[in-house]
């Protein structure tokens, strides 16, 4: 059941965490104090997979895989640096190393938001090519259009809206076209990839990923998919996952919901359950024949191409470009929202929906963790029931972000960026192996009673910055927001 809550921001709304997200499922956690914001462990136990192994050793038993996939080293040893960087900076930041100290919160210094464009109605998503400077936006209902040279081109790349309606009303509408993933080899292929939730139709509340082929017009696609790469059952309207990007191994990764309803009910006891693709991150092989499972996934049979579960809306992942670490947002219930971490080379591990969320057992009564699993603690946990007193109790949705890697704001090199969908105040912290920092806060817009807190300037007459829905990177490192539904905008120096 849904929450009699609606945000709306420019006439405009999406509740991934509280509303439509974020159910009446019964909680028994109760409103005893709790810290606002927390830091786990960062690395936990899991299989060695693509990378060079993880600061974690390798566990046998259910609850790990325990293959070794393509690329692995020898496994169990000494992770990367998770930020900050042993070697020099991807993108065109260039420089020195920075070390990794994950013993004080990141001073991000100044910071702004300049336009790049804006005015594109249900923008939730925006992503380069490999090599071009263009930038695809998902529109929510349907259509993805090019930025390209400065200008919105006319016309569409890809238009599925006739499968997409949303709904409008008391709550918010997670379903939809949510997401574009390009392949290491755009240009020559012209492949691409799709996640979307349809509305109507034979596929009604599938999440689905599609594969395209661009046209002899490189601004349009073919309308008809070449293959469905993968499809879920019928499940209820929220928890749609919807992400996808192309991993530094080359292959995709996909991040599925749990099912919908209230302490995982639609499909119970499906994200612990490896032979299930709810409440996962999928790891394909397009390439490969159906159901294009990559090589190396730590489990067989029908959890074959699962690479990491037990969670309840990873609504956005990235990995860092430097280290190969894997960061996810995975949206809360009621009570907390969480990021995970992920050391290189490491699969199988179990974030622990429903018998967790964030840090804190038992807020869905008596679920249990898959037989044999070691549970992997998030290295963030914010408190948002309530009751909460913290910097982040008004978080709603924890949209992942992106470490950052580029050379605008060299303060900010190694710093994962991470913020909420509504919440007034974005995080930073870093992840330097298994330790995590203290978390800096981030206003969204700068307060002028707050004068020397970290905020936001903005640049270009932007309007204030309200809701996010995915933080971008674009090919030199650079960070984007997609911003207030209709925006994507650029973080730059103040």
């Amino acid at each position: 059941m849904m929450k009699q809550r609606t945000i709306v921001a420019f006439g405009l709304a999406l509740a991934l965490g509280h509303g439509a997200c974020s159910d009446d499922g019964t909680s028994s956690s109760g409103d005893s104090p709790q810290s606002s914001a927390s830091t786990g462990s960062g690395a936990q136990q899991g299989s060695t997979g693509p990378g060079s192994g993880g600061s974690a050793p390798a566990t046998t038993g259910a609850g790990a895989g325990t293959t070794t996939g393509p690329g692995a080293g020898t496994g169990g040893g000494a992770a990367p640096a998770g930020t900050g960087g042993s070697t020099a900076d991807v993108g065109s930041g260039g420089g020195e190393p920075t070390a990794c100290d994950a013993t004080v919160a990141p001073d991000v210094g100044k910071i702004a938001l300049a336009p790049v464009v804006t005015g594109v109605d249900r923008l939730v998503y925006a992503a380069q090519p490999k090599g071009s400077s263009d930038w695809y936006l998902v529109l929510q209902t349907g259509k993805i259009r090019v930025f390209t040279g400065g200008a919105l081109r006319d016309g569409n790349f890809l238009d599925v809206s006739s499968q997409i309606q949303l709904s409008t009303g008391a709550f918010d509408d997670e379903r939809g076209l949510l997401s574009i993933a390009f392949p290491p080899d755009y240009a020559t292929s012209g492949k691409f990839y799709v996640m979307m939730t349809a509305t109507t139709g034979a596929n009604m509340n599938r999440d689905t990923v599609y594969e395209y082929q661009r046209s002899a017009d490189p601004y349009v696609a073919n309308a008809t998919p070449t293959k469905t790469i993968v499809q879920l059952d019928s499940s209820a309207v929220n928890h749609n996952g919807g992400h996808l990007l192309f991993g530094p191994d080359g292959m995709l990764y996909v991040g599925t919901g749990d099912g919908g309803g209230g302490c995982n009910d639609n499909k119970p006891g499906a994200p612990q359950d490896t032979g299930t693709l709810f409440g996962k991150i999928l790891r394909l092989d397009p390439n490969a024949a159906a159901p294009h499972a990559a090589s190396g996934n730590p489990f067989d049979g029908n959890g074959a191409r699962v690479w990491h579960y037990g969670l309840r809306n990873p609504y956005r992942f990235s990995f860092d470009r430097l280290t190969k670490d894997l960061y996810i947002g995975d949206v809360g219930q009621d009570s907390y929202e969480e990021v995970d971490y992920v050391p290189a080379g490491m699969s199988g591990m179990n974030f622990g929906w429903a018998a967790y969320e964030g840090d804190h057992a038992d807020t869905c009564n008596g679920r249990t963790l898959r037989e044999g699993s070691t549970y992997t603690k998030p290295i963030f946990d914010a408190d948002r029931r309530r009751s909460a007193t913290g910097p982040f109790r008004d978080w709603v949705s924890v949209i992942g972000g992106y470490v950052y890697r580029g050379a605008a704001l060299p303060q900010l090199r190694g710093v994962y960026l991470f913020g909420d969908y509504t919440g007034e105040r974005m995080a930073a912290l870093v992840q330097c192996g298994a330790q995590t920092s203290p978390v800096t806060q981030i206003l969204k817009n700068r307060d002028p009673n707050a004068p020397n807190a970290p905020a936001f300037t903005r640049q270009g007459s932007l309007p204030t910055f309200e809701d996010l829905t995915a933080i971008v990177e674009d090919n030199d490192g650079e960070l984007y927001f997609v911003a207030n539904r209709n925006s994507l905008v650029k973080l730059v120096p103040e």
